[in-house]
């Protein structure tokens, strides 16, 4: 059932926001709370890899013997699918709100600057263009929905909410490579900085 509540609230979100009629009350005080720097819980956090590999067993495939050995052995795709490195893995998160722009700053100086206000957003007619992660955000009470588009043509979902008097940051990600058939399913717990 929560599933069911967390796919109608990502679509009526993305209705919205497709059709530019933001109006979301939050309270700015509630918004502040997300801003500063967090660091991974991986006590409380799932494990990625863990994560990659039931979703590959999902599609129906099977589990080679990754190259690499140790944690975050799938971190490192094509440069197109940066972002979903940097979701699934990045040990901190540098996060900066003033409405209605987002800046967050991964590992390895990885940003990502979006909106909530509806912007459009500009593409070239003439293709010229290099391809760019695109991401537009909506507030939903205290929690943040976020979808995106990465340049590989993939999707992700990505919801923020505090947990733990604001003392945590909870984010629940669904990022869906354009390569893979299901979604990889990611629940990542950051600790606030002090």
């Amino acid at each position: 059932m929560r599933k069911n509540q967390l796919t109608r609230r990502l679509v009526s979100v993305f209705l919205l926001v497709s059709m530019g009629g933001l109006s979301f009350a939050v309270n700015a005080g509630d918004t502040d709370k997300f801003n500063g720097v967090w660091v991974v819980n991986e006590e409380l956090s799932d494990n990625p890899d863990k994560r990659v590999e039931k979703a590959i067993k999902k599609m129906g495939g099977k589990i080679k013997r990754p190259k690499k050995k140790g944690k975050y052995r799938y971190k490192g795709g094509p440069p197109e699918q940066e972002l979903y490195d940097h979701l699934a893995y990045s040990e901190i998160l540098r996060f900066h709100y003033v409405e209605p722009e987002f800046i967050l700053l991964y590992d390895n100086d990885f940003k990502r600057v979006f909106y909530s206000d509806g912007r459009g957003r500009t593409v070239s007619a003439s293709g010229s263009a290099a391809r760019e992660d695109y991401s537009f955000a909506a507030w939903d009470g205290n929690a943040l929905y976020v979808e995106a588009r990465p340049r590989d043509g993939g999707t992700t979902s990505e919801v923020y909410s505090l947990q733990s008097q604001g003392d945590q940051l909870r984010i629940e990600l669904k990022l869906k490579p354009v390569s893979f058939g299901i979604p990889v399913e990611i629940t990542r717990i950051y600790d606030r900085r002090k």
